[in-house]
């Protein structure tokens, strides 16, 4: 029956409404995590069949314009309609509705890269703090770091006489948003999740955007962005670019932070600038079974311990992980005094931090040190990681 025709769509993990090189990209990435030369699990041989016979549709476009029609036929009420909650409620009313479908423009619009209609779509007080221009920047940005392959809205709440950013609105309308995007630095397809506000805004529904200062974000993109190698082939990619990001954290890895060192120790002594080295060790305590606190949750402590410095340290410093249970500070115009300083500053945040606190009580050791004359990045790495009792590999 056509109702149990399998959706090509979910299997590509692609919007409906996705351009013909989103589709592309996003075969290449999933044949290359699934491919049976390259993946022997027993489910990928399956996989990769399911794969294949959706590319072979919608990456065709005249086979993909019948499979569409078909598709709208039977998907297109969910996407207005299957409005979950917490507990799958249903939708409040006909403007939960409304602010769903402004949403959804927002990020259509997004997807295929019309900004200019995606910033109409935001509050009055958003485009009266943010300029079309920044707007703008930002956005492209992020799209060259991310290509937004697919999204899934979620209804969750209304809030009545709310305040978001500097104003209260008589009314906001909650959403969870789930998007799958290729991240073209590693050519991985990734997901997350976030929460997203729609404000009744003067007669109508707009989308909040809840910041006035896109800058550093802006700049934080564009520096990912730096990272992609100049090649077409996201293999090319993938192969070069993999080694110098975490999967388990997105910070840089051992061998991607020690390239970064390595260039600026160069500039250093170059011009006779500052530059010191800093190290975090983490040493779990015991929970009452005698294991490692936390050692079972240990990629997703270090991710929590990674964002939480990332967001409390300078713009101009660069967060690595070295090992398991380290992570490196290159601070930059920065004497060994004054690195000392942030380091006790941040080892006391991490320590009064709750979710530390919980999840994962250890001993924070921290060490600093301007690289000698004499030695490289990695010397200097393996020195402090020494110190603070920490491996290397």
């Amino acid at each position: 029956m056509l109702d149990r025709e399998p959706d090509y769509y979910n299997i590509l993990q692609v919007h409906h409404d996705a351009e013909k090189d989103v589709i592309d990209a996003a075969y290449k990435c999933l044949s290359k995590m699934y491919h049976p030369d390259l993946n022997r699990a027993p489910v990928a041989a399956e996989r990769m069949k399911e794969i294949n016979a959706a590319y072979r549709v919608i990456g065709d476009e005249a086979l993909r314009e019948t499979y569409h029609r078909d598709w709208m036929r039977r998907n297109a009420w969910k996407t207005l309609s299957e409005l979950e909650t917490v507990g799958r409620r249903a939708v409040e009313n006909k403007e939960a509705h409304d602010a769903y479908a402004m949403l959804d423009s927002f990020f259509r619009e997004t997807m295929n890269e019309k900004w200019e209609n995606a910033y109409l779509r935001l509050t009055m007080s958003d485009r009266e703090s943010v300029d079309f221009g920044a707007f703008l920047e930002w956005k492209k940005a992020v799209h060259a770091v991310y290509r937004l392959g697919n999204y899934h809205i979620s209804y969750f709440r209304k809030y009545n006489g709310c305040r978001y950013g500097d104003k209260v609105y008589p009314k906001i309308y909650h959403f969870i948003v789930r998007v799958t995007e290729l991240q073209q630095v590693t050519g991985r397809i990734v997901e997350s999740s976030s929460h997203k506000y729609v404000a009744a805004d003067g007669e109508g529904l707009r989308v909040c955007l809840g910041t006035g200062d896109l800058g550093p974000v802006t700049e934080k993109f564009r520096k990912l962005a730096r990272m992609i190698p100049k090649s077409s082939d996201l293999d090319d990619v993938y192969v070069k670019a993999v080694s110098k990001i975490d999967a388990g954290t997105g910070v840089l890895t051992r061998a991607g932070w020690i390239e970064e060192a390595e260039r600026e120790l160069h500039r250093s002594r170059r011009y006779g600038s500052r530059l010191c080295f800093g190290v975090f060790g983490f040493a779990p305590r015991l929970s009452e079974d005698g294991t490692l606190h936390g050692e079972e949750t240990l990629e997703k402590n270090i991710a929590h311990i990674s964002e939480f410095l990332t967001s409390h340290m300078r713009k101009t410093d660069v967060l690595g992980r070295c090992s398991d249970l380290a992570l490196a500070l290159l601070f930059p115009e920065t004497a060994p005094r004054d690195g000392k300083r942030a380091l006790e500053k941040l080892t006391r945040l991490l320590e009064n931090d709750g979710y530390v606190k919980a999840n994962f009580p250890c001993r924070i050791s921290a060490a600093v040190k301007r690289p000698p004359a004499d030695e490289g990045a990695e010397e200097t790495l393996n020195a402090l990681l020494k110190k603070v009792g920490a491996t290397s590999a």
